[in-house]
């Protein structure tokens, strides 16, 4: 999904190291000896011999999150961080075997499934607590197509109008964006329940998608797309959503059940959250409580994320945000 395939994909087997080990030697216990804070203040716990195996998921906000904290947990912790590349479902069953210690970013709307599965039924899994950012998934088109068109505001406004948005891909039909294929989302079912008759495309990645909005803007054409925020992308493009029905407790069900259909509204708002695999707390006490505190705003989100579809190297945009930022991450050090 990401213009940056920095990383290697789990499902090959194969990690690459991002982290080189602290000088701080560690006792046969590990995860027991001290360091000290940036300003020589409160000693820091550090982590154990074992490398924290972080996921990252396949867009760039997920990839902001394990690069900052990658970057604090080896600066700080001497800790040794690799972070994997998977995607967003596969991940929770590698938590729960112990291949992967922490995802950073979970969206509720999409994974309601999975945290009946593996959280709430104690099956190798755990909450990690909330990451600090309220996500949005939802319809959205560019914002001079609605000076043009106000009736785009609604979903029913759509309707009968499908056609405006035919590609040379669709034909007479009406396109309808969609994003990575292996992303969490019921684009395909809110159409059909709501009478909407579009050709669904999918981009193929967060690039692919970022690629249709420069084509779209460049080119004052319609779109309409599957995308969210936080994004960087959205301080760039003066995009607004459609509104659609609001979720209510018939589609919660539907998420949950899936057997169940008749899925009709929009995507839940999404207090974003952590997981964590059950067995980090005992492998690693620090990189455990180090995580758990990890809590962070949209802007520090898209600061890192930026400075990635820029060029940086993740890490290295990582290391610049937290350059600027003690005052963030010295809350989520861990004390001995």
């Amino acid at each position: 999904m990401r213009k940056h395939v920095v990383w290697m994909a789990v499902a090959a087997a194969s990690v690459l190291l991002l982290a080189a080990c602290s000088d701080v030697t560690e006792d046969a216990a590990g995860g027991d000896l001290t360091g000290a804070t940036a300003d020589g203040g409160t000693a820091v716990a550090q982590c154990g011999s074992e490398p924290i195996r972080l996921a990252v998921n396949a867009w760039v906000g997920a990839e902001a999150n394990a690069a900052a904290a990658a970057a604090v947990m080896e600066d700080q912790m001497g800790c040794t961080v690799e972070l994997v590349e998977i995607d967003e479902f596969p991940q929770f069953s590698a938590m729960a075997q112990g291949d992967i210690d922490a995802t950073l970013e979970v969206w509720p709307s999409v994974h309601a499934k999975d945290y009946k599965q593996y959280i709430e039924a104690n099956a190798g899994v755990v909450d990690g607590g909330e990451l600090g950012i309220l996500g949005n998934i939802g319809w959205f088109i560019p914002s001079y197509l609605l000076d043009e068109h106000p009736e785009f505001a609604t979903y029913e406004g759509l309707k009968g109008n499908e056609a405006l948005f035919a590609t040379a891909e669709t034909g007479d039909k009406g396109q309808f964006l969609g994003s990575d294929p292996n992303f969490g989302f019921y684009d395909e079912e809110i159409a059909q329940n709501l009478g909407l008759d579009f050709e669904f495309v999918y981009s193929g990645s967060e690039t692919g998608s970022l690629a249709a909005l420069d084509t779209a803007f460049a080119n004052q054409e319609p779109l309409l797309m599957y995308f969210w925020s936080p994004h960087w992308a959205q301080a760039k493009y003066d995009l607004v959503e459609v509104e659609l029905p609001a979720f209510n407790d018939e589609c919660a069900q539907a998420l949950e059940n899936p057997d169940a259909d008749g899925y009709a509204c929009d995507y839940a708002d999404d207090v974003l959250y952590k997981a964590f695999s059950a067995d980090l707390a005992t492998k690693d006490p620090a990189a455990f409580e180090f995580l758990s505190n990890f809590n962070w705003t949209a802007e520090d989100q898209n600061q890192v994320g930026v400075a990635i579809n820029d060029g940086s190297d993740p890490l290295e945009a990582g290391r610049a945000w937290a350059a600027e930022n003690e005052e963030v991450w010295s809350a989520w050090l861990p004390q001995a």
